[in-house]
Parts: C-alpha cells; structure tokens; sequence
C-alpha cells in the first residue's frame, strides 16, 4: 500500500490544456474513480502517474517520493489496459509471469506468485490456455493478474470493464472490488460510467476539461452533484428554472417556478439571495406520482412513456414550464394522455445558483 499525493499536475499539447493544475491526496488502501467525459483528461492524469506521459508542470509522489524523474518500470505501479494487451503468443502463465521474469525473481518464486494470483482472480487451471481460448471476462482477470502479481504499491485501472457485456461487467464490478479489498492496494480507476464510478470507488473524483470539479463520497456525488454539470453528467434529467422566494418556513425555502411555488429545504437553498435566480434539479427516481394534491404536488400531463427494465420513464408537461421527467417502479394504470399529480419530495432537489449554469 502506498499514498499518492498530485500537486499541480499539468499537462499541455501545445495550445491544449489537457490537465489543468491537479491537486489530489490518495490515503493508503483507497479505491477512488476519475470520472469524466471523453477528454475531460482522466486518462492522461493516469499516463502521467505511470510514468508513460511527462507532465508539464507539477509533482507526483508516492509515500512522499517525487517520482517524476523514475521510468516506468521502477515505479512499483501496476496498470490495466483498457484492451488488455495480452501477449497473443503466450500462455494464460506466461503473459502473468512476464514482469516477474522482467523482474529477475527466481523460478520457483515466478511459479508460487503466479499460482496464487490465478487462484485470487478465479483462473485455476487456465494456464496453459492461450488468451483466444478464453472469454473476454476471463481475458480480463489475467490482465488484472499480470498487473497484480508484481505486488505493485499502487494499481491503475483504465477503463477495465468498457469491452464487457451488462452482466459481465456486474460480476467484474464485484471481483475487482474484492480484489481491491483483499490486498488493501491504492487504487485508482477511470472510468466515463458514474454507475461504474459510485459502485467501486471510496471517493469519486468529476473531471471536466483538464479540471477536478467535484471529490465525495459516492453518494454525496450521487445524490448532491456540486454543480448543474455535475448532475447532468450524473443523470439528472429534470431541471427547472426558478427564483428565490420569500422567508424560509419550517427549515424549507420557496423557489419560484412560473407561476408556481415549489419548496426546498432552508439547507439546499441558503447561498441564494433575495428574488435571485436559481436552477433546481432532481433525480428521475426521486419524483412520484400522487394521489392527491399537497405540498410540492402539481398537475401535469403524461406525454410519453418509456419502459426501462426496472422503471418506467414518464416525460410530464404542465407542472412547470420545462418538462419533469418520472421514473417509476409502478404505474397505476396510468397511460400516454393522462392527467397526473407529480410529487417533488423537498429534500430531494438540488439548488444551484444561476451563475452556476
């Protein structure tokens, strides 16, 4: 187990700012994901910890080490590939046992170590097979064994579970975090899938355009995106514009949505001045349908609806001048056409000052 500490980590292309002054503390054992779009510089923030990209500016440490001026291969760091890279031409142990070997261990200990991982990774009696007579799952455990099996101090994942089908990728979800836990490694996974993201990490780091713009918990990153861009790249569908409206009442504030008024909770609200413009946002599962009006409950039509597998997606019009967009485990009879009461649970929207758009 190792720390790794990025103080002002940058890294330019020319005009191109791909990392943008990164500053991030990693404790011994943490698993965290960077989470981003396609080059908002999660993968080159990896490249630069692997020793294979040089940063422009900045320092990486590792157990309070500068290693920036130490190759690859002395860095103690273990890293999958988003493709693998297995050696076609070796066995299942050979393409394990490659680093060892690198490493000059001797060849009963290449033996011993490659047997154990195979054992950790569920790939017992697969050595002999070469990596075209395996599955893509099993494909990806011997890369994670290779990466694994030099005991690396810190352990990169980009992007593992990308080439997998759905349920692969859940089961992988499980083993790699098993794995992880097991040995206690620093780990660090990319990842542009924020269900992939809040299911593995401890912490989730958002990344956009060379920029860290959010560090939490899983659920706090989950339930209460620090910004509007956060919870779109989060999967919040429904946000409404709105202003600040008179005194809080009972730990709740007014926003003003139209011609309606919808509650927040005092907390959620309490950056925003007087009449100040605002953008609310709540996740589709947090919205219900209610049977009858109250609080936070407002009429709306049922324009279309899509069945997800375990919800259904509603897009309702008429509770405010966006649309609001329900997903439900249940729908009581309701059907495209429909007049629906739409519930807004007040601890549930997110409040962002309109700045922050």
């Amino acid at each position: 187990m190792a720390t790794l500490e990025l103080k002002g980590l940058t890294k330019r292309f020319g005009a191109f700012t791909a990392v943008d002054g990164m500053d991030l503390l990693v404790a011994q054992g943490e698993m965290i994901a960077l989470l981003g779009g396609s080059g908002c510089g999660k993968t080159t923030t990896l490249r630069m910890i692997a020793g294979f990209t040089e940063p422009s500016e900045g320092t990486i440490l590792v157990d309070g080490t500068d290693v920036g001026r130490i190759p690859p291969y002395k860095r103690n760091i273990g890293i999958f590939f988003q493709n693998y890279a297995l050696f076609p031409h070796m066995t299942v142990f050979e393409n394990v046992a490659f680093g060892l070997k690198l490493q000059k261990c001797p060849k009963g200990e290449i033996s011993r170590r490659v047997e154990e991982i195979l054992t950790l990774v569920k790939l017992t009696g697969l050595d002999r097979r070469y990596p075209r007579e395996l599955s893509g799952g099993q494909q990806q455990r011997v890369a994670l064994a290779r990466a694994l099996v030099t005991r690396p101090s810190i352990l990169l994942l980009d992007e593992p579970l990308s080439n997998l089908d759905a349920k692969l990728r859940l089961e992988m979800q499980v083993e790699i975090k098993r794995i992880q836990r097991e040995l206690g490694i620093t780990t660090i996974i990319v990842t542009h899938d924020h269900e992939e993201a809040v299911s593995l990490a401890d912490r989730v780091i958002v990344m956009n355009e060379g920029r860290i713009l959010q560090i939490g918990t899983p659920q706090e990153i989950f339930d209460r995106p620090a910004s509007p861009f956060v919870a779109d790249f989060m999967g919040f569908s429904t946000f409404l514009h709105g202003r600040a409206g008179g005194p809080p009442r009972e730990g709740k504030r007014p926003i003003l949505c139209g011609e309606r008024t919808l509650w927040v909770a005092q907390a959620a609200a309490e950056e925003l001045g007087s009449d100040e413009e605002c953008l609310l946002a709540i996740r589709s599962e947090n919205m219900a349908l209610a049977g009858e009006p109250g609080e936070n409950v407002f009429p709306g039509r049922v324009e279309s609806m899509t069945y997800k597998g375990h919800t259904t997606r509603l897009e309702v019009s008429g509770c405010f001048d966006e649309p609001v967009f329900p997903a439900l485990r249940e729908i009581p009879g309701s059907k495209e056409g429909d007049e629906v009461l739409v519930h807004f649970p007040c601890q549930k929207i997110c409040v962002y000052k309109a700045e922050n758009n």
